[in-house]
């Protein structure tokens, strides 16, 4: 008699054998291996760029993989991975509300200018010569060192280490002021002119720590009384004394907002900063010769001729319009690889978002400058020309601020290098003073060519979508 298999009482339990699966496809194992850095792949576009990155090109794709190009395995291999996971929290102040928008636009332009309305009665007190000698000097040398600090603290900030970002934040105040002694003293000034270069470095650095941890309202705050004092010198020139001694306070209390502002910034640990001296020249460079650029052209005019002096005020006011547009612009460009199917889709949309902020950046000064050419009385073409080159100059800024996210500080020195031969070297090959008209129409030729050269620089890194992963 025959006994079906299975069927016996005697026969022990029959339990399955489950063979591990052995992927053959090649496909698998690209996506197995690319999982990693593709974990929060939105769409096929930032696939395609990985795999490039990778190395696979699209001959790799046709014999190995099967597909045509890159992209149709770029398509697949997106459709294999599943579900994105999750993105992680954006760190705080990542974003930005009403309150924070405004906070930029309303305060980051005009905060630079507070001073200005006080440098006539300076003027009357030190002299012209020295005083325009001592705020260009500090001015040049707060900016870069305002730049290179802001930076380390962000740095510091970034590595979850607040309190290092605090004492070099505190640190950097008393060292300004001592920068300043060391400034006037190098000048053969007197008493007059330490302070002045004392006051200009001490307000910059201070105007840094309170703009890191957002608290610019006590700076405005502080400089509401200097400014009205310094407007009604305008007035009455008795007036002077009053508006010398409220500068002097208001600076010293945005000195006191400051190192209050750094005490008890947390104690945490963080991770390990490597801070890059490279890194931190660049910085250092581009806010010494930014300055330069934006001060020189307007500093021989500031004694006999103010109203082309005063065409640098509608890129001051607006810079906190520019400096918003520009914090945009990494989101968008993240928008715009959602939606771009190619790349060559992509790099003509980011081209068109480029062009666009750059008009928007121009409009707000150039509308700035209108109000102020009209309220001159229109007074001649050079005033206009000026104007129309710190309109430029606000696109230009808008570029830096993409070029400086990309860490592209040497492109930024050596393009700022040779928009300055441009118009310093041909003001010298002329051997004679230059007419206004002509020493402006140079000034604005050579903030064309540094809008130039800040485009071509930016294409080739703004282009590549994995920049915007």
């Amino acid at each position: 008699m025959t006994i079906e298999q299975g069927t016996s009482p005697a026969a022990p339990p029959i339990h399955p054998v489950v063979v591990p699966r052995i992927s053959t496809d090649p496909l698998d194992e690209l996506v197995d291996r690319m999982r990693p850095a593709l974990a929060r792949a939105v769409e096929a576009l930032q696939v395609a760029a990985v795999l490039e990155a990778d190395g696979v090109t699209d001959r790799t794709a046709r014999v190995e993989y099967g597909f045509p190009d890159v992209f149709a395995l770029a398509q697949e291999v997106y459709r294999r991975l599943g579900p994105p996971a999750d993105d992680p929290p954006a760190p705080a102040g990542g974003k930005h509300g009403r309150r924070q928008t405004v906070r930029l636009l309303l305060l980051h332009g005009p905060l630079y200018a507070l001073p200005g309305a006080v440098f006539p009665a300076v003027l009357a007190e030190v002299g012209e010569r020295d005083a325009l000698m001592a705020l260009t000097v500090a001015g040049v040398v707060g900016w870069a060192c305002a730049g290179t600090v802001a930076y380390a603290a962000y740095q510091f900030l970034g590595a979850d280490r607040p309190r290092r970002a605090a004492l070099l934040l505190r640190f950097s105040v008393p060292a300004a002021a001592v920068t300043g002694v060391l400034a006037g003293m190098s000048m053969g000034g007197g008493r007059s002119l330490i302070l002045l270069a004392v006051g200009q470095l001490t307000y910059q650095l201070s105007g840094t720590v309170l703009m890191f941890y957002r608290r610019e309202g006590l700076q405005a705050l502080a400089m509401a009384p200097a400014v009205t004092a310094g407007i009604a010198y305008l007035v009455d020139a008795s007036l002077r004394g009053v508006a010398l001694g409220t500068a002097a306070i208001g600076v010293t209390l945005v000195a006191v907002a400051a190192l209050v502002c750094t005490r008890g910034r947390g104690t945490g640990k963080g991770s390990r900063v490597r801070m890059r001296r490279r890194s931190l020249l660049g910085v250092t460079a581009y806010g010494f010769l930014s300055a330069v650029f934006l001060l020189h052209a307007a500093l021989p005019y500031l004694s006999h001729r103010l109203d082309i002096a005063i065409g640098v005020a509608p890129l001051i006011l607006s810079m906190g319009f520019v400096e918003w547009r520009a914090e945009r612009f990494r989101s968008q460009a993240v928008g715009l690889t959602r939606i771009s199917l190619r790349p060559r889709d992509f790099e003509r949309r980011v081209g068109t978002l480029v062009g666009r902020e750059i008009g928007v950046c121009m409009a707000v000064p150039a509308g700035l400058g209108l109000v102020l050419l009209a309220a001159l009385g229109f007074p001649g073409p050079e005033s206009a020309v000026m104007v129309a080159a710190h309109v430029l100059l606000a696109g230009v800024y808008y570029l830096a601020f993409l070029l400086a996210g990309f860490e592209r500080f040497g492109l930024l020195c050596c393009a700022i290098l040779v928009a300055l031969t441009l118009h310093l070297g041909v003001v010298q090959m002329v051997g004679r003073p230059v007419a206004p008209l002509a020493d402006t129409t140079l000034y604005l030729g050579s903030v064309l060519a540094l809008l130039a050269q800040f485009l071509l620089g930016l294409a080739p890194s703004v282009r590549q979508v994995r920049h915007f992963r």
